[in-house]
Formats: structure tokens, C-alpha cells, sequence
């Protein structure tokens, strides 16, 4: 299996710099003083363009909106082509950081 990514600032610019149009399973995460939060964990058979969803105006997890507004937000993620390990990561991730944005 792939190596997670680096932790990137979640911006346009960055998700179309770093982020693959490849399948894979990330973390949404926030800064809070000195302290890194995973807010949100989902999966993606393209990254780059799921990505830009959440950065849309047309986001409709409203959770994830205030993140984004109120926090410096970042992301990162690690490549799987296979759907069955994307699901089993994706669960294996949310049981592990229990994020406040994926109930």
C-alpha cells in the first residue's frame, strides 16, 4: 500500500498542485493552536475532483462548510485503486479519529 501524503493547506491552488485524479482515502483536518484535528475522513475514486467538491459553494455537508470557514484547514491522503481497501481503510480511519463532520 501507498504511503500517506505530506499534510497540504486546503486551498485550490494546492488541491490541483498535489492532489492525484486517482483513487484513494482522505482526512480533512484543522489547526487549532498548535494541535492538527482530523474533522472529516472519506474516499474518493478521484481525489483532485473530490476535493474541489468540498471547496465548492455547493458543499452540502454543512459541517464541513464551517470547518473550512472558521479553521485553517488541511488535507492529505494516500492512493488505492481498489474499492474493497478504500472501504476498509475509509471505516478502519473513522473508527480511529472518530471525526465530528462524518456522523
Amino acid at each position: 500500500m501507498s504511503e500517506w501524503s505530506n499534510r497540504y493547506p486546503y486551498t485550490n491552488n494546492n488541491v490541483n498542485l498535489f492532489a492525484p485524479a486517482r483513487g484513494g482515502v482522505y482526512r480533512l483536518i484543522y489547526k487549532n493552536g498548535e494541535e492538527y484535528y482530523v474533522f472529516y475522513v472519506g474516499q474518493s475514486d478521484d481525489l483532485q475532483r473530490r476535493f474541489g467538491e468540498h471547496l465548492s459553494y455547493s458543499e452540502p455537508n454543512e459541517c464541513i462548510k464551517r470547518y473550512l470557514h472558521n479553521f485553517n484547514c488541511f488535507f492529505r491522503f494516500i492512493e488505492i485503486a481498489s474499492q474493497f481497501e478504500r472501504d476498509t481503510l475509509e471505516v478502519e480511519e473513522i473508527k480511529k479519529y472518530e471525526p465530528s463532520c462524518n456522523t
